[in-house]
């Protein structure tokens, strides 16, 4: 179990870095087609569209490594308040809620993945790019997000075990 917890780490932390680098990118195509656009004249039209596919990127290779690290938003208001066997019950009802929701968005996302792939779907704009590359990423995020959701969950149980 071990190695599995080292090796998806490692695979959080690779896509995590991935996704700053698109950030990075991002910035440097839109510096280019401000410069392009005026002092050149001649923006490039797929400048904005690949900034869209980047930033949709970035938004699923990078949750995950968010969750894990705690970088989420919570109710530090609250959860404060409250002592550590009820903070670890919430913990665990989270965990717990991140799970169902990712089984289902990785289900109908696997789903509707599989459809645009057979009935060929594809995304028009300056480029025509299949659908189900876009839909594959959402489910790989939420996939991800299942996993780390199932440690977290694990974690919450183990702790509040110790506790008793």
């Amino acid at each position: 179990m071990k190695r599995w917890n080292v090796f998806f780490d490692g695979l959080i932390n690779t896509l995590a870095v991935i996704a700053g680098v698109l950030i990075v990118v991002m910035t440097l195509i839109e510096c280019y087609e401000v410069i392009a656009r005026y002092f050149l004249r001649r923006p490039p039209i797929w400048g904005v569209e690949f900034c869209e596919y980047m930033l949709f990127l970035v938004g699923f290779l990078g949750t995950t490594w968010a969750l894990r690290e705690k970088s989420h938003i919570s109710v530090t208001i609250v959860l404060e308040r409250m002592n550590p066997r009820n903070r670890a019950t919430c913990d665990l009802f989270a965990s717990l809620l991140g799970i169902a929701i990712s089984v289902i968005i990785f289900w109908y996302s696997v789903k509707t993945s599989w459809q645009c792939y057979v009935t060929d779907v594809k995304v028009v704009k300056t480029l025509a790019q299949p659908k189900w590359i876009f839909i594959s990423v959402i489910s790989l995020g939420y996939l991800l997000l299942l996993i780390e959701s199932i440690r977290q969950f694990s974690g919450h149980v183990r702790s509040l075990g110790a506790r008793k």
